[in-house]
């Protein structure tokens, strides 16, 4: 008897990918279920309500409402919306998840929907796969314990150190294309000869809501480079991330007083990662990609690449001051960094080509 394999879409991206990666299946031992047409609710939930975590799913929804809206509306009225938001969910998820499914596959895994339905795969025992973009060009992430801080990528330096590479990397990385037209091809003013390249992020994004436990959105990012800029020879150098619907004004504002902090968003961020002298993020994967160049990388929240060696990690200010200060002696075990990103190229992640698809399905269909 086959194992049963749930495809859970939350998105009709997700919805063609699945199609795509059940064709390469043998039988129909998969179900494939969009959770905009669940419409009924199953009562059955009851049972096991008691061992599953909502308020995780409603603060992260609070978090995610307040990040993207910037309204000062009381979090209790908002928390209180989302709690009872998730009891539905959580009972229209509940009947199509428990149907003695052994494999569920979910994009992502952190926003509010998706972590209903991983707390009841869970509760049920059922193996959840997690998939989402890849962490190197041309790539995808399929794995069973979690994406970004939480995927299963060994942490321990002792691993890439016996690691047998020696693969060639990816130099070209792949730009990405911003809904913001006029704000990412405006006139390019040219770039300073030393300089610190500090992506910004999504503010509600997961990375930034669950990862960075001191930097909280891109505004605080910003007041700790303007913090550190007062004493420093370097120049600061940010660009904006393409996919955020935030606009910063007021950082533009403060801009124009402060001689060496700057926005760049003109520039392809492969550009500005190989013309640095380091790359400040709190947990991107520009991060990832500026390894890529042998780039001094320093990590401000949690990320999966912050290893003794690989790249710096830095917990407040003052250290980050510090670090500044003494960047020049800062050095990177460039073997290393290489060992690492060919584990994560050639062992980790799933190549974007013709077997894509068949790799997801060899991948699920493992025992």
């Amino acid at each position: 008897m086959h194992e049963k394999i749930l495809f859970l879409s939350f998105r009709k991206s997700t919805y063609d990918y699945f199609i795509n990666i059940t064709k390469h299946f043998p039988s129909d031992n998969f179900d494939i279920i969009q959770t905009k047409k669940i419409f009924s609710v199953s009562i059955g939930g009851v049972k096991i309500l008691r061992k599953i975590n909502l308020k995780q799913a409603c603060v992260f929804a609070v978090d995610e409402f307040v990040a993207k809206r910037g309204v000062c509306v009381p979090r209790v009225f908002v928390s209180t919306y989302f709690m009872l938001l998730s009891y539905i969910y959580f009972f229209r998820y509940y009947g199509v998840i428990n149907k003695g499914y052994s494999k569920v596959l979910i994009w992502g895994g952190g926003k509010f929907r998706q972590r209903i339905a991983v707390q009841i795969a869970t509760v049920c025992n059922i193996q959840i796969y997690y998939f989402e973009n890849g962490l190197l060009p041309k790539t995808k992430v399929l794995d069973k314990k979690g994406i970004n801080y939480n995927n299963s990528v060994p942490r321990e330096r002792s691993f890439y150190e016996c690691y047998k590479g020696g693969l060639e990397l990816p130099k070209e990385l792949t730009p990405r294309v911003s809904k913001h037209v006029k704000k990412f091809n405006s006139q390019k003013e040219a770039l300073p000869k030393k300089y610190i390249f500090v992506p910004f992020q999504v503010d509600y994004d997961t990375q930034i809501i669950t990862n960075s436990p001191w930097v909280k959105n891109m505004r605080e990012l910003f007041h700790v480079i303007q913090e550190i800029a007062e004493n420093s020879d370097y120049h600061f150098v940010l660009k904006e991330h393409p996919s955020s619907s935030i606009n910063y004004p007021d950082l533009y504002k403060k801009v124009e007083r402060i001689h060496n902090v700057s926005f760049h968003n003109s520039y392809l961020t492969q550009e500005l990662i190989e013309n640095s002298s380091a790359v400040i993020t709190v947990n991107s994967t520009v991060g990832v990609e500026s390894l890529l160049f042998h780039k001094k990388v320093i990590v401000l929240g949690n990320a999966f690449y912050g290893i003794d060696g690989i790249s710096l990690s830095v917990k407040s200010v003052n250290s980050l001051i510090e670090v500044i200060s003494n960047l020049d002696s800062l050095e990177f075990n460039t073997q290393l960094v290489d060992n690492f990103l060919q584990y994560l190229y050639y062992d980790y992640l799933i190549f974007e080509d013709a077997d894509m698809y068949e790799n997801f399905a060899k991948f699920l269909l493992a025992k």
